[in-house]
């Protein structure tokens, strides 16, 4: 049994009572960037993307979340306006928890408290070295590390070129330009906006390489 499913379950009734079950489209927008906090959400059932709007117009992806995984917490922790957007990429089923009964429920249930505090830790840590890598590295490298984190994170055999660029920052200009570099080196393979890496250790060599002119994200501190 998942974790979280684990704290659903032993969910005190007072609290449980309150969830309210919500269903959602492919591109509804479940939070919407600065706007007013008040629910936590759970997964049930789909995906959601979270990204941020940079004044420029620019999507960055942050994260994908599936089933059983939970967003909206840290703004409920801090009384503070929604970070970033969360959009349904696909058809999603969800638990919405008012903001005040889930922070009741932090302060009844220790084990659920530590559960959290861990996953919220998580994203801090992995949040951080993505910032460092797309301050330190070339577009590029960015790129490669992106997919070979993404396929593999996911359990995935291919990508959209779209979730690339979103993932990167970029434009989709110069995020096709390092595609075809890609595919006329052999590394990957590309149809119809699709991404698919023919060979996964090389894509990982490249990332652990200690050539300064290639990407190397394995020492981060």
């Amino acid at each position: 049994m998942n974790e979280l499913s684990y704290y659903l379950d032993t969910c005190p009734d007072f609290i449980k009572n309150n969830f309210s079950f919500e269903k959602f489209n492919t591109f509804d927008k479940i939070l919407i960037q600065n706007e007013k906090s008040d629910f936590v959400y759970i997964i049930i059932k789909g995906k959601v993307k979270v990204y941020s709007l940079t004044p420029t117009g620019v999507k960055y992806l942050e994260r994908i979340y599936c089933e059983y995984e939970i967003f909206g917490e840290l703004e409920a922790f801090i009384d503070k306006p929604i970070l970033n957007y969360v959009e349904a990429i696909e058809s999603c089923n969800a638990i919405k928890i008012p903001k005040d009964l889930f922070l009741k429920w932090i302060e009844i249930d220790r084990e659920f408290s530590l559960y959290i505090s861990i996953q919220i830790s998580e994203k801090m840590y992995y949040t951080s070295i993505n910032s460092r890598a797309n301050v330190t590295y070339p577009l590029k490298s960015r790129l490669i590390f992106f997919l070979w984190n993404f396929l593999d994170e996911h359990n995935l055999d291919t990508v959209h070129k779209d979730i690339l660029v979103e993932g990167v920052g970029s434009n989709i200009r110069s995020v096709n330009r390092i595609i075809k570099e890609l595919v006329n080196e052999g590394l990957i393979e590309y149809n119809k906006g699709f991404i698919k890496v023919k060979n996964m250790d090389k894509l990982m060599d490249l990332i652990m390489s200690p050539n300064p002119n290639k990407p190397n994200f394995n020492n981060q501190n």
